[in-house]
C-alpha cells in the first residue's frame, strides 16, 4: 500500500459527550464518499470546557464513554481505521484523568493507545493559563500504530514542541505522525503552522494534524486550521476554524524519496 486515504475531522465540541459523539457520527458517514482509510480527529473530541470541575465530574470512563462506543461501531460497520485524537477519561481508583489517543482498527478493536506525555502547563497572558499536569496523569510511554504495516506515530497538541519525541517515532520508521490538537488561538495563530511543518522537515515525515475549533463552554475557545503536510514541509491540505472536513490522499512513498534527498535521520 503506497497511497493512503486520509479525512480529518475538524469539529467544534461540546462539554456534553452524548452530543460529540452524535455530531462525530454525521461527520463520519460524512467522509464515506471519499472512502478513507483513516478518519481522524481532534483532541478533547469527548469533552471540552474551562470549568475543571465540571471536567472532573462529567468525564466518562473508557467504558462509558459514548465517543469511544460509536467510533469502535463505525469502524466495524464501516472496514475503516479511526483515530479518537484525544478523550478526556476519568481511570479507576486514580484522581488524576488521562488526555488518550485511541487507534482503532477496521475491526472496531482499540489496537494502541497513547496517553498524553507533556502536560500543557503554560500562562499565555492574563486571562489565559492552562496547568493541565493538575488534572491529568502524563503519559510515560511513546507509541505508534500500523495500517497495512504502515507505521503511524502518535502524539497530541503540546507535544508539538518537544521535538525529540517525533525524532524519535521517526527512528521507529514511522512514515505518518498524527498530531490532534486543541490548540489555543494565540498559540495557533503564531505557532501552529509553522511547528508542523518543521516536524515534518526534521524528520522527512507526513504530519496529519488535526484541530479543534470554535467556541466551547466556559468561553474555552480553539484554533482549528488542520492540516497536512508533507515531508518537504509543504501544504497539502488545510482548513479555517470552522467545522470541516479535509481529504486528502498521499503518496507514502515521498518519504523514501525525500530522505534519500536529505538523509538527515541517517547522521544521527
Amino acid at each position: 500500500m503506497n497511497k493512503l486515504k486520509i479525512s480529518q475531522v475538524q469539529f467544534q465540541a461540546s462539554h456534553i459527550p452524548t452530543l460529540n459523539a452524535e455530531t462525530l457520527e454525521k461527520s463520519f458517514n460524512n467522509t464515506l464518499k471519499f472512502k478513507p482509510h483513516l478518519i481522524c480527529t481532534p483532541e478533547c473530541s469527548n469533552i471540552i470546557t474551562n470549568d475543571k470541575k465540571y471536567l472532573i465530574s462529567n468525564a466518562p470512563y473508557q467504558n462509558t464513554c459514548p465517543v469511544l462506543k460509536m467510533a469502535k461501531d463505525f469502524a466495524k460497520k464501516n472496514k475503516v481505521t479511526i483515530n479518537l485524537g484525544s478523550l478526556l477519561l476519568k481511570v479507576k481508583n486514580q484522581r488524576k484523568l488521562v488526555n488518550r489517543s485511541y487507534f482503532i482498527n477496521n475491526n472496531g478493536f482499540i489496537e494502541k493507545t497513547y496517553d498524553k506525555i507533556h502536560m500543557f502547563d503554560v500562562k499565555i497572558n492574563n486571562k489565559e493559563k492552562h496547568q493541565e499536569s493538575s488534572l491529568f496523569q502524563a503519559g510515560n510511554k511513546i507509541n505508534y500504530a500500523k495500517i497495512n504495516n504502515i507505521k503511524l506515530g502518535m502524539t497530541i497538541c503540546y507535544d508539538l514542541r518537544f521535538p525529540s519525541l517525533y525524532r524519535q517515532l521517526a527512528k521507529k520508521d514511522c512514515l505518518i505522525i498524527l498530531v490532534p490538537a486543541a490548540f489555543t488561538r494565540p498559540t495557533g495563530k503564531d505557532h501552529w503552522e509553522i511547528l508542523n511543518r518543521s516536524r515534518a522537515i526534521e524528520n522527512n515525515i507526513f504530519i496529519v494534524a488535526t484541530g479543534m475549533c470554535g467556541n466551547h463552554h466556559m468561553k474555552r475557545n480553539t484554533y482549528g486550521y488542520s492540516l497536512l503536510v508533507d515531508p518537504w514541509g509543504k501544504i497539502v491540505n488545510i482548513t479555517k476554524n470552522k467545522p470541516s472536513i479535509l481529504n486528502s490522499t498521499i503518496n507514502l512513498l515521498d518519504v523514501k524519496k525525500i530522505r534519500k534527498k536529505i538523509p538527515s535521520l541517517k547522521y544521527e
